[in-house]
C-alpha cells in the first residue's frame, strides 16, 4: 500500500509540475497577423498610409479566444468576443494624421498583443525648387523674383508619399497698353493687357522641368501639383523680367566689292525679345527696316532674327549702321563700311615683239571685277590700222578672273596692244607698248620702238604710249620711215590717265575706234 501511495504521489507531483508548462506553451501558440490594404504589418515597425486603411486581423489560438480588442493610440476602437479558436475579420481603422500606434490584443488561455506604428500622411505634395530660384522643401518661393532673361526654366524635385499624377503651370504676362511700366500693378484691370499660357506635365516622377517664355516686366506664375489621391499643393509667385542686356549682333559682310551691290548677312539675338532691327546708310540717313516693331507680348520667334539683304553701293562713301532694339529698350548699334571699286585690275606679265615673225606675245590676267568679255588687239601706231584682234574670254555668266596668253600680228617698233575689258555695263581699255626682240651684231637685244621713247617726253606725259593720230588718208610712205618717227612730224602724244604695267603704260578709258582715239 505504501508503494502504491508513493507512486500516486509521484504521479500527482509530476502532473502538478507539468501543468504550468502546458499553459505557457498554449499562450505562446496564440498568433496574431495584421495586414493593411493588403500589405502585411511587422510587429514594432512603421507603415505609411495616405487614407484611413482597412486592417485585416487574423488570430489563431490553441484555446478558445474570448476577447479581442483593437486600440489606436490607447483608445479602444473595436471589441470582439469570438468564442472560438480562430478569428479573421476586415476592420476599418479611423486614424489621426501623422503617427498612430495600432494594437491588437487577444486573450485565450493567456494574453497576446500585436503592436505597430501606422503613419497617415494627409499633406499635399511639396516642392524644392532648383530653378530659376532655390528653396527648401518646407519654404515656398518668394512672392516676387527678378530674372534677366525672358527664357527661364522652372524646375524642382517633388517630395510626397504618393506619386504626383500631374503638374499644371500657368504663366500670365501682365503689361500696360501704353508700355509705361510692367513692374507695378496696373491701376485697374482695364489698364492691363495680359497674355496667358498653360503647361501640363503628366507623371513627372521625382522631379520636373518646364521651359517658360516670359515677357518684359511682370509675369504671374501659378503652379499646381496634384498627387494620385487628388491632394493639390499650389504655389503662386511673380517673375519680373528686368532685361538690361543689349541685343547681340553677328554680321558677315565683305570689306570691299567690285560690283554695285553687296549682300549683308548675319544674326541678331536677344534674351528677352527683339523689338526692331533697321539698316541705315550713314551718308544720307536712308533706312531699311529688317524687323518691324511689336508689342510687349512674349514671342518665341523674336529671340533671334536672321539678316539676309542686299544693299546698293556708290562711288561715294558706303558706310552702314545696323541698329537692333529689344523689348526693354536696350539698343545695340554696329557700323561697317564696304569699299566699292568696280574697276578691273589688269596685270601684264609678257609683252615682247618678235621682229622676225612680226608677232607680239601678250600674257597676263584680268581680275577683281565681274568680267563678261576680254578682247586683245594690236594697233599700228603709224597708221592707226588694227593689225590683229582676238577674244580671250566671253561668257553670259561673268567671272572674277581671266588669264590670257596670246600671239598677235605686230609691226615691230610701231605697235601697241590694247586689252579691252567689259564688266557690268562698263568697258575699260588698258594699252601696252611691247618691247622689240630684234637681232643686232649677231646677237639679240630688247629695244623699245622709237615711238615709245621716253627721252623727250615731258613729265607726267603718256611716255611709252603712242596714240595714232588721224592720218587724213596718209599712206605709209607719207608717214615716213623710222627716221621721220623721231622728228616733230611724227605721231603726237595724247595726255591720258595712265598707270604702270610691266614694260609699258596702261591707258585707262582710251579705245582706238575707226581711226580715232576715244
Amino acid at each position: 500500500m505504501l508503494r502504491v501511495a508513493c507512486c500516486l504521489a509521484l504521479c500527482l507531483a509530476l502532473v502538478g509540475v507539468g501543468a504550468p508548462i502546458d499553459t505557457a506553451a498554449a499562450q505562446q501558440e496564440t498568433t496574431i497577423d495584421v495586414s493593411v490594404d493588403g500589405d502585411p504589418l511587422v510587429d514594432d515597425t512603421e507603415h505609411v498610409v495616405l487614407t484611413d486603411p482597412t486592417a485585416n486581423v487574423s488570430v489563431e489560438a490553441n484555446a478558445t479566444i474570448d476577447l479581442i480588442e483593437i486600440r489606436v493610440d490607447g483608445d479602444i476602437r473595436h471589441t470582439y468576443r469570438p468564442d472560438a479558436r480562430s478569428f479573421d475579420r476586415a476592420i476599418p481603422l479611423d486614424l489621426d494624421p501623422n503617427e498612430n500606434t495600432v494594437e491588437v490584443i487577444a486573450r485565450a488561455d493567456g494574453v497576446a498583443t500585436f503592436e505597430a506604428t501606422v503613419t497617415k500622411h494627409t499633406a499635399a505634395p511639396r516642392v524644392r525648387y532648383t530653378s530659376p530660384f532655390s528653396t527648401s522643401v518646407l519654404g515656398g518661393p518668394d512672392n516676387e523674383t527678378n530674372v534677366s532673361s525672358g527664357q527661364v526654366q522652372l524646375a524642382g524635385t517633388l517630395h510626397t508619399v504618393s506619386s504626383v499624377s500631374h503638374i499644371r503651370i500657368e504663366r500670365t504676362h501682365v503689361y500696360s497698353d501704353g508700355n509705361e511700366t510692367n513692374l507695378t500693378d496696373c491701376a485697374s484691370r482695364s489698364d492691363c493687357t495680359t497674355d496667358r499660357t498653360l503647361h501640363r506635365i503628366s507623371d513627372p516622377g521625382d522631379s520636373f522641368s518646364q521651359d517658360l517664355l516670359l515677357g518684359e516686366g511682370r509675369n504671374e506664375i501659378v503652379a499646381r501639383y496634384t498627387d494620385e489621391n487628388g491632394r493639390t499643393n499650389v504655389d503662386s509667385f511673380r517673375l519680373i523680367v528686368d532685361d538690361e542686356t543689349d541685343p547681340e549682333i553677328d554680321l558677315d559682310v565683305p570689306n570691299e566689292s567690285y560690283v554695285d551691290s553687296v549682300r549683308v548677312r548675319g544674326t541678331v539675338r536677344d534674351e528677352t525679345k527683339l523689338h526692331r532691327v533697321t539698316l541705315n546708310r550713314t551718308s544720307n540717313n536712308a533706312s531699311q527696316v529688317l524687323l518691324t516693331g511689336t508689342d510687349s507680348e512674349p514671342d518665341p520667334n523674336r529671340f533671334t532674327h536672321e539678316i539676309d539683304t542686299t544693299v546698293s553701293l556708290y562711288d561715294a562713301e558706303n558706310e552702314f549702321r545696323l541698329v537692333a532694339e529689344d523689348a526693354a529698350g536696350n539698343v545695340h548699334e554696329q557700323t561697317f563700311t564696304v569699299e566699292y571699286d568696280p574697276s578691273p585690275t589688269v596685270t601684264v606679265t609678257e609683252n615682247v615683239t618678235n621682229a622676225t615673225a612680226e608677232t607680239v606675245r601678250v600674257a597676263g590676267t584680268v581680275s577683281e571685277a565681274q568680267i563678261s568679255r576680254v578682247t586683245l588687239e594690236t594697233i599700228d601706231t603709224r597708221s592707226g590700222e588694227r593689225l590683229d584682234i582676238t577674244r580671250a574670254y566671253e561668257a553670259d555668266t561673268p567671272t572674277t578672273r581671266v588669264e590670257f596668253d596670246r600671239s598677235l600680228t605686230a609691226a615691230p617698233g610701231h605697235t601697241i596692244v590694247n586689252v579691252i575689258v567689259s564688266y557690268g555695263n562698263r568697258q575699260e581699255t588698258t594699252s601696252v607698248t611691247p618691247s622689240v626682240d630684234r637681232p643686232a651684231d649677231g646677237g639679240t637685244t630688247n629695244e623699245t620702238a622709237p615711238d615709245a621713247s621716253t627721252e623727250s617726253a615731258p613729265e607726267n606725259d603718256t611716255s611709252g604710249v603712242v596714240s595714232a593720230a588721224e592720218t587724213d588718208g596718209a599712206t605709209d610712205d607719207e608717214t615716213g620711215d623710222d627716221e621721220r618717227d623721231d622728228d616733230a612730224s611724227g605721231p603726237s602724244l595724247v595726255p591720258l590717265r595712265t598707270r604702270d604695267a610691266f614694260g609699258g603704260v596702261v591707258v585707262v578709258g582710251a579705245t582706238y575706234l575707226l581711226g580715232h582715239w576715244v
